[in-house]
């Protein structure tokens, strides 16, 4: 189930990428709702997918305390 959510998470990170603001409102959300494993595995996927796209690297947040 785990592998589920972590795979929805960044559908949705994904399709409202369009709007930093947006983008940061919905990481907030999947930080408070992700297991710790999850939140490694977001870790790596968001400095993946920022790369590159700096509007969004502004949300960078601590991934154990947001």
């Amino acid at each position: 189930m785990s592998k589920l959510m972590i795979t929805h998470t960044q559908t949705v990170l994904e399709r409202v990428s369009y709007d930093p603001n947006l983008f940061c409102k919905e990481l907030a959300k999947a930080i408070k709702n992700l297991l710790a494993s999850e939140l490694e595995e977001l870790a790596k996927w968001f400095v993946s997918f920022t790369k590159g796209r700096p509007e969004l690297q502004n949300c960078k947040m601590d991934m154990y305390g947001a």
